[in-house]
């Protein structure tokens, strides 16, 4: 039961980060600026879809290959994997939810969106963190 809420959990994670990423790609000017130094990171707006597609992709056609490689029939390492994927989208979402903010060519205090890169960094590591944290548990409490 609950590999099937995290496998519904990662679905709409990757629905909503595809809709927000079209939304964020239709606004986005013709250089994407990454910084605003003088040495001025910026990516073309095609190399930027083409670059953001392919990770999207890799990333979360990982559940497909971990699920038929690594799990076993391990639900747990599963549903934890659903879960560390759909984290993942979580991070891209607030990511680009930034690149829309810098691009626009608003002003806007850019340190209002630190908590919420920051607060979906510290998310992502604690998920990683938890099933090695679990086994370690499950294996102590075996003894």
């Amino acid at each position: 039961m609950i590999l099937k809420i995290f496998k519904g959990v990662w679905f709409f994670s990757l629905l909503t980060l595809l809709v927000v990423f079209f939304y964020v790609y239709a606004g986005l000017p013709a250089e994407v600026a990454f910084s605003e130094s003088t040495s001025n990171l910026s990516i073309s707006l095609n190399g930027f879809f083409y670059a953001t597609i392919l990770l999207f992709a890799v990333i979360n056609v990982l559940v497909f290959v971990v699920n038929k490689l690594l799990s076993n029939g391990d639900q747990g390492f599963s549903s934890w994997f659903y879960g560390l994927v759909a984290t993942f989208n979580f991070f891209f979402l607030t990511s680009l939810g930034f690149i829309h903010i810098f691009n626009g060519g608003d002003r806007y205090d850019f340190s209002n969106m630190g908590p919420a890169i920051y607060g979906s960094l510290i998310l992502l590591f604690l998920w990683m963190m938890s099933w090695p944290v679990f086994l370690l548990y499950r294996k102590i409490i075996s003894r």
